[in-house]
């Protein structure tokens, strides 16, 4: 039977400028490492990948790693630290997946905090639970992500993708998409959601939203400047919005899930 374990690492951090992660010892355990914000890079036993909004790892006991960030895209990370015990070994995702929709995982890794912060009865049968989704989830993304579609559309969906992400959030309509990688909106749309699995609309506005949720639970901004940073016209279209996304209105969101903590490089602190 196998069995999987928290470590006594875990958490949600904003890194500072500057931040490197280079610990001189192999990996004690395993370590799920989520991007939540930001940009950088990750090494693993040589290999290199970027890091950006929706990257996860899957760190191994005895890997080498080292990660740094884009001091102008200052990341925020979700890692949570396990063991795996009991036999037979099970079948694991791959060591990185790049998540287009990483709602469901930010979900079952802020719940992994929360069980923690609140000390709730039978967490260590929930957190089993919830790593398992996780890594289901990473599973099933590895495999959508060797489906075929060419490397030229695979890059042009990979733009807009960048090109919203460096919006912030900010509205911009399918049209400017579609004119900045130099395709027609219909043909941008159909080659967005073969890859995605998403319509280009529904992406948008559900980027915009989870931008709007990170400055509302990660920064001093009240809902009328998020509102206002993001481009709605009222308050009252941003809240209804946020609410049909959210189930909540932004005011009760605010209080919601655990704030980051700063985050350092300190060689040799777990991450």
């Amino acid at each position: 039977m196998i069995d999987y374990r928290c470590g006594a690492s875990l958490g949600k951090a904003r890194c500072e400028s500057g931040w490197a992660w280079s610990p001189s010892q192999p990996m004690p355990d395993y370590d799920v490492w989520y991007a939540l914000e930001g940009k950088g890079r990750m090494t693993i036993n040589g290999d290199r990948f970027p890091i950006g909004k929706g990257s996860c790892f899957l760190l191994r006991p005895g890997d080498r790693v080292r990660a740094t960030q884009d001091d102008d895209h200052r990341l925020t990370v979700i890692f949570v630290h396990f063991a795996i015990e009991g036999s037979p070994e099970p079948e694991l995702p791959g060591r990185h997946v790049q998540f287009e929709d990483g709602s469901l995982v930010e979900k079952c890794l802020q719940r992994i905090l929360d069980l923690r912060l609140r000390g709730e009865p039978r967490q260590d049968e929930e957190f089993g639970l919830l790593i398992r989704l996780v890594l289901l989830h990473m599973a099933r993304r590895e495999e959508a992500m060797r489906e075929p579609l060419s490397a030229m559309h695979r890059q042009l969906v990979h733009k807009v993708i960048d090109e919203l992400a460096d919006r912030a959030g900010r509205a911009v309509s399918a049209g400017q998409l579609a004119a900045a990688v130099g395709v027609s909106p219909r043909h941008l749309s159909q080659l967005f959601k073969q890859h995605t699995g998403h319509s280009l609309k529904a992406y948008m506005t559900r980027f915009r939203l989870e931008r709007a949720r990170f400055l509302l639970s990660e920064t001093s901004m009240n809902i009328t400047e998020v509102a206002a940073a993001l481009g709605y016209s009222d308050i009252y279209h941003f809240s209804k919005a946020f609410k049909q996304h959210y189930g909540a209105p932004p005011s009760r969101y605010r209080f919601k899930g655990r704030p980051a903590a700063s985050h350092y490089g300190e060689e040799d602190a777990q991450a």
